[in-house]
């Protein structure tokens, strides 16, 4: 949206709003709305339902519902009459489940890993978003050239909002990268490729591609199935048991401030309750 862009919006920012706006769009074209000025209140209620119903989090909720405040600015800076005439509520306190793995479901999962270049992969894949505990695309963007063995880190070039950050790796996380960079890579394109997580091709394994390994590992581990953001939380969870500062999570994590990261305080409690 480049009204948002002349409003000096993050480019974060304008792609999370394009994206909500247009879910909302698809959900009035499914009600047979093809026009903003059909909509009415009622549909408008009925949209924040839906949003209530789907595993997102008040913050999320939230942030689909202020793309209708950001709707009526634009009508009314062009002299339009606002379309949003209903205030809509969000549930305070409503959260995402957050399913975290113990340390033995991690083993498992290492262990049921083969001794194939494509075993060897699903071991790296673990590596990344467990052992750094990266976001998806933050692991599918990675290079080799982003591993600095000598001094023990993982360059985020790219992460959320554009944040870099580096990332420390354990010995056993530096190990793992060290035999895949230097062995298991060359059956992928020839070992030409610089991609990190590569496809046999030598591209970039994607998010379902990801997911769908993750998924294979799970069921031969027999551990329930998750997904590549349910690792991230695991780390996250198990660095704060082992005594880890909150503050040094929140940087492992590459969290802008501490209240993200205080949810896993509140997992621990719960767990503990």
């Amino acid at each position: 949206m480049q009204w948002l862009e002349r409003l000096n919006y993050a480019k974060g920012s304008v792609r999370s709003r394009t994206r909500q706006l247009k879910k909302f769009l698809c959900w009035l074209e499914e009600k047979g709305i093809n026009r903003l000025e059909e909509v009415s209140g009622n549909e408008l209620k009925l949209y924040n339902e839906m949003l209530h119903q789907q595993p997102y989090n008040y913050r999320t909720i939230q942030g689909y519902v202020s793309v209708f405040k950001l709707l009526n600015e634009y009508l009314e800076s062009y002299g339009e009459a606002p379309m949003i005439k209903v205030k809509l509520a969000v549930v305070k306190g409503i959260r995402t489940e957050r399913r975290v793995l113990s340390v033995e479901e991690i083993s498992k999962l290492y262990e049921t890993c083969e001794g194939t270049f494509m075993g060897k992969r699903d071991r790296i894949i673990l590596a990344v978003y467990y052992g750094c505990g990266l976001r998806s695309r933050e692991g599918i963007r990675l290079e080799v050239n982003d591993v600095d063995f000598n001094n023990g880190l993982l360059h985020v070039r790219m992460g959320k909002n554009y944040r870099e950050r580096y990332v420390p790796l354990s010995d056993g996380v530096r190990r793992e990268l060290y035999d895949w960079i230097e062995g298991g890579l060359r059956y992928f394109s020839g070992g030409k490729t610089s991609v990190l997580l590569p496809t046999q091709n030598g591209g970039r394994l994607q998010n379902s591609s990801l997911n769908k390994r993750l998924k294979v590992l799970c069921k031969k581990a027999n551990v329930e199935e998750v997904s590549l953001h349910n690792l991230r939380h695991s780390i996250a969870t198990h660095l704060l048991t082992s005594g880890m500062e909150l503050e040094k999570i929140s940087q492992f994590l590459g969290h802008k401030g501490l209240e993200a990261t205080q949810i896993y305080t509140r997992i621990l409690n719960q767990e503990d309750g």
